[in-house]
């Protein structure tokens, strides 16, 4: 399975930038990783699940999320999109062919914030998956 992750708009240089690059060599070690940052960001018409994030999605602690995760490596899916919006939000193509809705909190965050809280996580979902001592 290759992981995508499809942002809108850039992950300009500092903080953020280093987070997002530290998870993604880390995630790198399980799957595949590809970024896609686009100020139009379009939905992707390879095959696979397409998952947003968005406060009004399905709430999941980190052992639920890893799950979700793990059913699809286990499906062998080929391709796990998960789609940020920026300051307006994503648009309504993406919205209405997503697979699935995800919140990683009820809490409103900064679209660049999120980058990093959701590489975070699905990290830490790797982790949990593969029985390491990082989630603890």
């Amino acid at each position: 399975m290759r992981l995508v992750f499809c942002f809108s708009g850039k992950t300009n240089k500092g903080p953020v930038r280093d987070i997002v690059d530290d998870y993604k060599k880390r995630i790198s070690r399980y799957k595949s990783v590809d970024i896609i940052e686009a100020k139009s960001l379009r939905l992707q018409q390879r095959s696979g699940i397409h998952v947003i994030l968005s406060p009004e999605g399905e709430y999941m602690d980190s052992k639920a999320f890893a799950g979700f995760i793990n059913q699809y490596l286990m499906q062998g899916i080929k391709h796990l999109f998960f789609y940020t919006g920026g300051p307006t939000g994503l648009p309504e193509e993406i919205v209405t062919h997503a697979d699935k809705t995800v919140s990683l909190s009820k809490m409103t965050f900064n679209h660049q914030l999120i980058r990093a809280m959701l590489f975070e996580q699905v990290y830490r979902g790797f982790t949990i998956i593969n029985n390491e001592p990082y989630h603890k």
